[in-house]
């Protein structure tokens, strides 16, 4: 089986983003623009990509709708919560999480 098998959840998504030359690959804005909420929600997701492959279809569906919703989200209080969220499913998982609840605890401290 050959292919690539993308899952998209939450707004904004724009499928598969390839590049053949140089630069940044952005989404919705200019090269160097930072994702909204900067730095540390980018290194959460990063890490949340990681975790995904040692998550069940529940869970990951979970984490994937949190996630999807952490950058745009506005609201200090809802975006806690959503962190929380996900880095409870990511303490489940033992050792494999710790680098998602590292990457929660930065952001909940910026």
């Amino acid at each position: 089986m050959s292919g690539d098998h993308i899952n998209q959840y939450g707004d904004g998504n724009i499928g598969k983003a390839e590049s053949t030359g140089s630069g940044d690959i952005r989404a919705g804005g200019r090269a160097g623009a930072s994702a909204a909420g900067g730095p540390a929600v980018e290194a959460l997701l990063r890490e949340i990509e990681k975790l995904r492959p040692h998550l069940d279809a529940n869970d990951r569906a979970e984490v994937d709708a949190a996630a999807g919703s952490i950058a745009a989200e506005t609201s200090a209080e809802r975006r806690r919560g959503l962190v929380q969220r996900i880095s409870g499913i990511a303490a489940l998982l033992g050792e494999v999480g710790v680098p998602v609840i590292r990457a929660a605890r930065a952001l909940l401290g910026a």
